[in-house]
């Protein structure tokens, strides 16, 4: 099977934290997929393609933003709509219209405001998928079965409710998966994705990795990137965020 790139961004924010874009690098990245000859897709867009046709849509680059920050309202929907991109967000349906205080922020990001249901009407009303991230944003596989029930379909059915349509999509928090976890989700959800750092081929649709973007902070990298040229450098990233892992869990 083919291969296609989910690129995985969180805050439009000029603060240089880890999970942050500055709005002129997205704007200019976006502008560079148009120059290459891609174009940017929701995730449910690329699956339903997939299932519909055992491959990925060519020339596409599936878009995601975890979290639901406002910043994406504000900053990355005008780059979207200028290009006539889509795109997926992934909301914490518990802390909308609120701030991101479910865990201590990442260094620099500090307190963020959150979508607004407001505005996750109007990403949705312009060809924006809105998918879940959980109720409350917890690490997933330190939750009982129940809870991690609890956590996917109470939030699939509050944007359902909000929204009027079928949620298909979903985002693991933190990336942490297990079996049992994976199970779940795939019973509510047409796909999930994990912070695995490569691209997508024939993963399981509950289990799809993405490409955090803050690898991708120079041109020739998207460039790379889009080009296929980029899986060597990813893996070695991969592995050495897997080490990073290993260290702190055994300290």
């Amino acid at each position: 099977m083919n291969s296609i790139s989910i690129l995985m961004y969180h805050s439009i924010d000029a603060s240089g934290s880890v999970v942050s874009c500055a709005p002129e690098t997205f704007a200019a990245q976006m502008s560079q997929i148009v120059q290459e000859g891609f174009r940017g897709i929701s995730l449910s867009e690329a699956v339903a393609y997939r299932q519909d046709h055992g491959s990925w849509p060519e020339k596409s680059v599936a878009l995601t933003f975890d979290d639901g920050f406002a910043n994406v309202y504000e900053a990355a929907l005008p780059v979207l709509a200028q290009h006539n991109f889509g795109a997926t967000v992934f909301v914490v349906s518990g802390r909308m219209g609120q701030l991101n205080d479910w865990a201590k922020p990442p260094a620099r990001l500090g307190v963020q405001k959150m979508l607004s249901w407001e505005q996750v009407a109007e990403l949705a009303d312009a060809r924006i998928e809105i998918g879940s991230h959980t109720k409350t944003h917890p690490d997933l596989t330190g939750c009982a079965a129940d809870r991690v029930l609890q956590e996917l379909s109470e939030s699939r059915k509050e944007i359902e409710e909000h929204l009027g349509h079928t949620v298909k999509s979903f985002a693991y928090p933190f990336g942490a998966i297990n079996g049992r976890v994976c199970s779940l989700a795939a019973g509510e959800f047409a796909a999930a994705c994990t912070t695995e750092l490569r691209r997508a081929n024939d993963d399981p649709l509950d289990r799809l990795p993405r490409v955090d973007t803050y690898y991708l902070r120079n041109s020739n990298t998207l460039s790379r990137l889009l080009r296929g040229q980029l899986d060597s450098y990813l893996s070695i990233r991969r592995w050495g965020r897997w080490a990073r892992r290993v260290v702190v869990s055994d300290s």
